[in-house]
């Protein structure tokens, strides 16, 4: 396995320039052994293969990571995903193959877990390549999509009456396969999420309708991504957000900011970083300044 690059992100005193510096975070071994990972702010979630669930908080001053809340969750998660509901932060928990959805109330000492949807017969939750749990206006909603089948689903989450959580599905299509990179982010309030499509050669920004039973469409196209790029993550910029995006081939480590209009977005900064990594992290440290890591 390829040593873990970390690079600090931070921006220079001309607009629209960024400088990425490679650091060595102190604390920062449990990379080595992540399965899945998610960032909210400052705290990073991470699910090992072994069934263990821990959060890590990162002090950007000192770029240490400290130990938080740990459990033995007894399931090796492949994707993770925190967001705030009646604000608090819960993280969703997401395993591929069983189709698993366990959500979780995060408190500085502990993971609560409050409830498992999965289905698995019928419109099943199983295979979703991407899943994101996020929130617009008064709603909380999470999206899966599975690039081996094209499928794309939008669930509702609410607090009913008698449980501490329920889903319920609002909208349901069938998109392209292999649709990969999604990277959310937000624009005047509105969401949006960007995705890169090697086989069919396509770049999009997409726009959730108003109405989540409508689904999304898409707001940008042909954008001018190079289609090697195998791995992205979304940043929090000065002057609004945008994105990191890897090339494995080349080892390119780039940053870009969106246009407004979501027709594209300009480069920001740019690093040669090593060939051969897989995966791509963004933690936000505030101002711009972002730490990003190469793994895998």
């Amino acid at each position: 396995m390829t040593k873990p690059s970390w690079y600090r992100l931070s921006p220079e005193p001309q607009r629209n320039e960024y400088r990425l510096a490679p650091v060595s975070p102190t604390g920062a071994g449990f990379l080595d052994q992540a399965g899945a990972l998610a960032s909210h702010g400052c705290e990073l979630f991470v699910s090992s293969p072994q069934g263990r669930l821990a959060a890590w908080e990162l002090t950007p001053d000192t770029l240490s990571f400290t130990p938080g809340a740990e459990i033995n969750a007894s399931l090796a998660y492949q994707a993770l995903s925190p967001f705030l509901l009646g604000g608090q932060l819960h993280l969703l928990a997401y395993t591929r193959d069983a189709g698993i959805l366990d959500f979780y109330r995060v408190t500085a000492t502990d993971f609560q877990h409050l409830y498992r949807y999965q289905r698995t017969y019928g419109d099943t939750t199983t295979g979703f390549t991407t899943v994101h749990a996020f929130g617009y206006r008064d709603r909380c909603l999470l999206m899966g999509y599975n690039a081996d089948t094209g499928a794309s689903r939008i669930y509702g989450i609410q607090v009913p009456p008698r449980a501490p959580l329920s889903i319920s599905q609002l909208w349901q299509s069938d998109w392209a396969k292999g649709w990969q990179d999604f990277c959310f982010f937000q624009l005047g309030g509105e969401n949006f999420f960007f995705k890169h499509n090697p086989t069919y050669k396509a770049v999009n920004i997409d726009h959730y309708m108003d109405d989540p039973a409508q689904g999304s469409h898409p707001v940008g196209t042909g954008l001018p991504l190079p289609q090697e790029t195998s791995a992205a993550a979304t940043l929090a910029l000065q002057e609004g957000p945008g994105f990191a995006g890897y090339r494995a081939d080349s080892g390119q480590l780039t940053v870009n900011r969106f246009h407004s209009d979501c027709q594209g977005w300009q480069q920001q900064a740019q690093v040669p970083a090593g060939r051969g990594y897989s995966q791509l992290l963004a933690v936000p440290c505030g101002d711009g300044n972002s730490l990003l890591a190469l793994y895998g």
